[in-house]
């Protein structure tokens, strides 16, 4: 059993879609409480997303109450698929599978309180929230993630960024933007 979580109710049929990778998929995870981290819009730049060794979703704030903007008052849907036709390795996240086909849904799920669930399956176990902290070892890991995805998306091209990269990632954006139109060399 696959499972595909999306804000959208009422799905019947998922149609393959384009990504961050390019190429049009139906996206899935056999993992729901990792699915259930996709039941509200979000991005790379509000989380860093992991697994641990018995696979076990990490989700890692990269501001100050990322978690609770992102999923506070939001509800979802919870897609059960067929594993039929969906492929391991083809996108750089190793619990994600994808299929080019479009996928039938079997079940639809309502969860009216997303940051509820969540937080319920923090308290099993099954969920670490590693809070964003003000020290140096998380601004670290969440710098280095951060400058990963402006540059692997092409970020500093572009010349407006919205409010959140202002506020939260200005600074990095900056002296990216110096580092690469060569005022350090």
């Amino acid at each position: 059993m696959l499972y595909h979580v999306s804000a959208t109710g009422g799905i019947k049929v998922l149609t393959p879609r384009v990504s961050t990778h390019g190429k049009a998929y139906v996206y899935a995870i056999d993992n729901l409480v990792t699915g259930l981290l996709f039941g509200a819009r979000k991005d790379d730049f509000d989380f860093l997303l992991s697994t641990d060794e018995n696979g076990t979703p990490h989700v890692y704030e990269c501001y100050p109450d990322a978690f609770s903007s992102v999923y506070d008052g939001k509800s979802c849907s919870v897609y059960e698929l067929a594993d039929e036709g969906f492929l391991r390795g083809m996108t750089s996240w190793s619990p994600e599978v994808v299929c080019e086909q479009e996928v039938p849904a079997q079940r639809e799920v309502f969860v009216e309180n997303l940051k509820e669930a969540l937080l319920e399956e923090e308290a099993k176990g099954n969920l670490v929230i590693h809070r964003y902290q003000d020290d140096a070892e998380h601004k670290k890991l969440i710098s280095a993630h951060i400058v990963d995805r402006i540059i692997r998306y092409g970020m500093l091209e572009q010349p407006q960024l919205d409010f959140r990269f202002h506020k939260y990632f200005g600074k990095i954006v900056e002296q990216l933007r110096l580092i690469v139109e060569g005022h350090y060399l």
